[in-house]
């Protein structure tokens, strides 16, 4: 029988952390009067995390452990997730638990309602420089409606499941995919938790690289702002040649050869050539694996339990 909500949770290396998620999970469960499905997705663990949540039970609730051939990311390993999930709602939630496992029940009440995506959105919380720059320039250039703060869970409905499950796009965010379908969405205030075991997996470099993914797949703002710099640059040098016609024609100014400024020129111009190139490259080489095909994500083993 098809469960009334499929609940998303991706795990990489979270061996240690297993115990903890297990013990909450079974704790929300004996206290709802609905059916759950929990999709546990091993993104390429090399910790045995795939065999001790097979080794799980969860009370009153089926489980599936999805395990991926190799380290896909978390985007992607929730969107294998997503995939293998067998209910048309479906709640992503964090192994980390950032905020209180009972916001599954919030959000599904909230989907029974009508809402197509239902989200939790930070209260009491202040993220870092860098992640406000970053939040103001993703409701600027890509998602006006995305939180600024950012946000922890997200719920969604049949109508976006399937349009996700249609379209499993490489290298993309899959919160700004579901925010920019549309549909009807609900906030729902949360206060985000600390994590209590394990170290996050959430790196530096991880970051960046969402940040280059996020602009490349959502926003032609790069490519926007690579036609602005050059027509400037066009202006300026336009206007600075016939500065210096006019000077010598009518001998208005000595002009000294000046090696120093020439440098920096050929270094400004040459630098803002290669970064150009490679922003489209970026856009290239996503276009080259669309056209390619391959698949996202490959599953390596499927492990359900029953109730």
């Amino acid at each position: 029988m098809r469960p009334d909500v499929s609940v998303v949770i991706p795990a990489f290396n979270e061996i240690d952390a297993i115990p903890s998620l297990l013990a909450a999970v079974n704790e929300f469960v004996s206290g709802i009067d609905y059916s759950v499905q929990f999709v546990f997705v091993d993104d390429g663990s090399s910790d045995g995390t795939f065999d001790e949540l097979c080794k799980q039970q969860v009370s009153r609730s089926t489980m599936k452990v999805v395990k991926l051939s190799k380290n896909y990311g978390a985007h992607t390993a929730i969107r294998a997730g997503v995939f293998h999930a067998d209910s048309d709602k479906v709640v992503l939630y964090s192994r980390d638990m950032p905020e209180p496992i009972s916001n599954i029940s919030l959000f599904y009440q909230e989907l029974c309602k009508g809402y197509e995506i239902v989200y939790s959105e930070r209260i009491g919380y202040r993220g870092s420089i860098g992640s406000r720059i970053f939040g103001r320039l993703i409701n600027k250039f890509i998602e006006p409606t995305y939180p600024t703060e950012g946000l922890i869970g997200v719920a969604f409905a049949g109508k976006v499941k399937e349009q996700l499950n249609k379209d499993i796009e490489k290298n993309s965010s899959i919160f700004f995919h579901i925010f920019q379908l549309g549909f009807m969405k609900k906030s729902i205030p949360t206060e985000f938790l600390e994590r209590q075991v394990g170290k996050s997996k959430w790196t530096f470099r991880k970051k960046f690289r969402l940040l280059i993914d996020s602009f490349v797949m959502f926003s032609f703002m790069p490519i926007r702002l690579i036609t602005g710099i050059g027509m400037v640059m066009a202006v300026i040098g336009i206007l600075w040649a016939l500065f210096i016609v006019i000077a010598r024609l009518f001998n208005l100014l000595e002009f000294a050869a000046g090696w120093p400024m020439m440098t920096s020129i050929l270094l400004v111009g040459f630098g803002i050539t290669n970064i150009s190139l490679g922003i489209i490259a970026e856009y290239l080489v996503r276009t080259l694996d669309a056209t390619r095909g391959r698949p996202t994500f490959i599953t390596d083993e499927v492990f359900v339990s029953e109730e």
